[in-house]
């Protein structure tokens, strides 16, 4: 199974706005990096995926990098108008490290302070 980008699609685009133009953020944020992963030379080794809540609602729009024997990475707090082309560059680099490890500094500038959790991987 391929590496995931998860996103929560019931995050809003802000805590303060969940909908625009009856749009959650979340939704927006699947919309764009859906357009650009159409066109991206590593589909084939990572999955975006949605789920309904992230469970971190007080800070959306939050995503999830999840990949077997890998760490999971959370991040919230994304402006889902912006984001894509940072998250498939970050993801790159989750692709590319054989145990996961992404260290915040090498991470896109726009993501690095929205980096909330490193989870260490099921034994």
């Amino acid at each position: 199974m391929p590496d995931q980008l998860i996103v929560c699609e019931s995050c809003g685009f802000t805590a303060d706005e969940e909908k625009r133009d009856g749009e959650t953020g979340g939704a927006h944020l699947i919309k764009h990096l859906q357009a650009l992963y159409e066109q991206w030379h590593r589909k084939e080794k990572l999955a975006i995926a949605t789920t309904g809540c992230l469970c971190i609602c007080e800070q959306p729009c939050a995503i999830a990098y999840v990949g077997t024997g890998k760490p999971t990475y959370l991040f919230a707090d994304l402006d889902p108008t912006t984001c894509a082309a940072d998250l498939l560059t970050a993801a790159e680099l989750y692709l590319d490290s054989k145990d996961g490890m992404v260290s915040a500094n090498r991470l896109p500038k726009e993501l690095q302070s929205h980096r909330i959790a490193r989870i260490p991987p099921a034994p």
